[in-house]
């Protein structure tokens, strides 16, 4: 008896701890579109290589800002279909993941879009 006591406990353990790792660790906050910019073929952030880019994928680099801060996150599409909410000067719902790695976007439909973030920056004060 003790021993399905102690099974339980474990899996009650257990799926708690799940629960709370699925829930989101960031709220969305009101983000700005500053920048829609197709990525070229040339990169400071990966090497050169002679190996064809992959047909009919389109790479932009986003640029957000959330709060204080400015993102740059690269988004990557199989055609050239941006959101039609991520254009210059629009609001958009935005948080950054937990890990600080990838910024979430939420498109039209309110799907939220993983972006790897590429850079990140405070936001320069105006007058400096």
């Amino acid at each position: 008896m003790r021993f399905l006591a102690s099974i339980a406990a474990i899996l009650l353990c257990v799926s708690f701890s799940g629960a709370q790792a699925s829930a989101p660790q960031t709220a969305s906050q009101k983000g700005t579109i500053l920048g829609v910019d197709p990525h070229g073929a040339t990169s400071a952030v990966h090497k050169a290589t002679d190996a064809q880019p992959p047909q009919g994928e389109s790479s932009y680099d986003i640029t957000v800002q959330i709060g204080d801060m400015v993102y740059v996150g690269r988004y990557q599409h199989a055609s050239d279909f941006v959101p039609g909410n991520w254009e210059v000067g629009k609001t958009v719902d935005a948080r950054v993941g937990p890990h600080k790695h990838r910024i979430y976007l939420k498109d039209v439909s309110g799907k939220e879009i993983a972006l790897p973030i590429v850079t990140r920056r405070a936001v320069t004060p105006a007058g400096k």
